[in-house]
């Protein structure tokens, strides 16, 4: 028989698993001079590698499964010596119980906090892209999910932030070009109107454009080189 006591580290840092052993070993082919600590160390072994995996909270588990594994004979030929039959009782303080619990609430709460600043971000990064692209989205969502959010200040202040946003989004330049073109173009006599589209489309066309102008074109009614015009 062997008998004996010592401590492995679980998956957690900073806890041990406290073990109590018992066992039986004999010798096989050849003599050891100390086969009872050859036994030892065998069970140690197998129980450190299996509560390498295993936290601390889980210790009923890891004796189970550590029983189950040492429950059965090992033979050690290089050092001469027979497990036979080896069983643990694996022991946790309450204070370590208590410690444990707390870290592994601690560490859903941060999962929680980091989930929900992963939302805020993925909330922010619509509601940019729906500025940068349409500002009347933003205005539309509010209107559903809380209309009472919604007055005249809300209106105005929409535009102004969504200029920002442009301002600070990739292709920034071409945004802001867009809107300034856009101010102007409004301002504009139907005639003067179709003149500026006619000449964009032109310079589309001189700089291999051609379906850019062709949409440009459909978009403003435009028509076609080639289209048949009304008698």
């Amino acid at each position: 028989m062997f008998s004996g006591s010592f401590t492995v580290s679980s998956a957690d840092d900073g806890f041990r698993f406290d073990v109590r052993v018992e066992g039986r070993w004999q010798r096989s082919r050849s003599r050891h001079h100390n086969p009872e600590a050859v036994a030892s160390s065998y069970v140690i072994g197998e129980f450190t590698r299996l509560a390498a995996d295993c936290r601390i909270l889980d210790y009923a588990e890891l004796q189970h499964r550590a029983n189950a594994r040492l429950g059965r004979e090992a033979v050690l030929a290089d050092e001469g010596v027979r497990v036979r039959w080896a069983t643990v009782r694996v022991h946790v303080t309450a204070e370590d119980l208590n410690s444990a619990h707390a870290q592994m609430r601690l560490r859903a709460r941060a999962r929680a906090d980091s989930e929900i600043k992963q939302l805020r971000v993925a909330q922010a990064v619509a509601y940019r892209d729906q500025l940068r692209t349409d500002p009347t989205l933003v205005l539309a969502q509010l209107l559903l999910e809380s209309p009472e959010t919604v007055n005249a200040d809300t209106v105005k202040i929409v535009p102004i932030v969504a200029e920002q946003v442009a301002m600070f989004a990739p292709g920034a330049a071409w945004v802001q070009t867009a809107h300034l073109l856009e101010e102007w173009y409004g301002k504009l006599k139907p005639d003067a109107k179709q003149f500026v589209i006619g000449r964009l489309c032109t310079a589309l066309t001189e700089f291999e454009g051609e379906a850019a102008a062709e949409r440009l074109k459909e978009i403003h009614g435009l028509p076609s080189p080639g289209a048949e015009r009304p008698s």
